[in-house]
């Protein structure tokens, strides 16, 4: 193959891998539209691209038209983390139960926070979904600063907990602790709910209770 070949392939490569980050990380959804517009490509090349993509499990298109990580992904990152999914599942669903919020655990993939499994309240008025697979940078959203503690604590002291509103989703508010998991990269467990009045030493003196749990029975 040619030099122009390789670089050609290396930037459709590039291109891809691109795409399916904005598709976690966007919040609203992307269309292929949008998607196009955030690569700076025509659209007929982010069809192109999305349908690919979609050919492969690694995205799909919903009826609305927005975009979302596809089935097979998730599967991918579930298998590479199954040992502390499989850890986290009881003590994020009791979580999730017990405070009629959504519990989820978050995963630093190097460059992003990313959502590895969440759990769902049974039993709540209103439920909010928290996509596995959706990302976004470790500068915003409380598990996200949890996380940068971890990554950097001379320059972001650790705190007991974090807290954020309005920052990742419109509306939503999340608390967030660190997890302890040596030998892996930084984690943290978090709930995300509408924005009410909470106590929100109360909550996270749980996670700090599940996170515990969940360190030790991946130990």
């Amino acid at each position: 193959m040619t030099r122009s070949g390789v670089e050609s392939g290396s930037q459709t490569l590039a291109r891809g891998l691109s795409a399916l980050a904005m598709i976690g990380e966007s919040e609203p959804a992307l269309t292929v539209a949008g998607l196009a517009e955030r690569l700076g490509i025509h659209r007929s090349m982010a069809y192109r691209l999305v349908k690919t993509l979609e050919h492969h499990g690694f995205a799909e298109r919903l009826p609305s038209g927005e975009l979302a990580i596809g089935a097979r992904l998730v599967a991918l990152t579930r298998g590479a983390s199954r040992d502390l999914q499989s850890a986290a599942a009881r003590e994020l669903g009791v979580l999730a139960d017990d405070l009629g919020m959504t519990a989820f655990l978050v995963v630093y993939d190097g460059e992003a926070a990313v959502t590895l499994t969440s759990m769902e309240p049974r039993q709540a008025d209103a439920i909010v979904a928290q996509r596995p697979g959706s990302r976004h940078g470790v500068d915003r959203g409380a598990p996200g600063r949890v996380i940068r503690s971890q990554l950097d604590p001379t320059r972001f002291p650790p705190a007991r907990f974090e807290f954020s509103h309005d920052e990742v989703v419109p509306g939503l508010s999340s608390i967030a602790v660190p997890l302890s998991l040596p030998g892996h990269r930084p984690a943290a467990i978090a709930v995300v709910h509408l924005s009410r009045e909470l106590d929100q030493e109360a909550v996270a003196t749980r996670l700090i209770a599940s996170a515990h749990r969940i360190s030790t029975a991946v130990h």
